[in-house]
């Protein structure tokens, strides 16, 4: 299954790109980010501690692997879990003066049905459209 939401920030893409990448820093301008630590740089294989908000209001724990970092271009991660793989990944492109910002989550994988009863496309969509439209929100700000 494959989810893709996109939004126009008004700012260059090395700038929305620097903020989506200082996960430490969500707290302060995403709303659905309860906490953000990286284990390290944010690299390949650097897990992220992410406690969220789910949509429907309780929080809930993930650590995912860094799974792509090209500076003002992209940033992913990865989560396993028995059975599926979900990924998320952001792209940031240049659309005249603004940044186009494209994220897309994907679940694959046997299981993969397990990891969506609890997060739903629509879950997944509100919980991404509520951080892409934060991101909007901060550089406006």
């Amino acid at each position: 299954m494959s989810l893709v939401v996109t939004v126009v920030a008004p700012t260059a893409p090395a700038t929305a790109w620097s903020l989506w990448s200082d996960v430490g820093s969500w707290p302060v301008w995403n709303p659905e980010c309860v906490s953000a630590t990286l284990d390290g740089p944010a690299g390949e294989g650097t897990v992220l501690d992410l406690t969220l908000r789910h949509p429907r209001g309780r929080e809930f724990i993930t650590r995912p692997r860094v799974s792509a970092t090209v500076p003002g271009r992209e940033f992913g991660w990865e989560t396993r879990g028995l059975g599926f793989r979900a990924t998320t990944h952001t792209t940031f492109a240049a659309r005249g003066d603004d940044t186009l910002i494209t994220l897309r989550g994907d679940t694959v994988g046997p299981l993969a049905f397990t990891y969506r009863m609890t997060m739903t496309d629509r879950m997944l969509a509100v919980l991404y459209t509520r951080m892409l439209d934060a991101l909007v929100d901060e550089v406006r700000s």
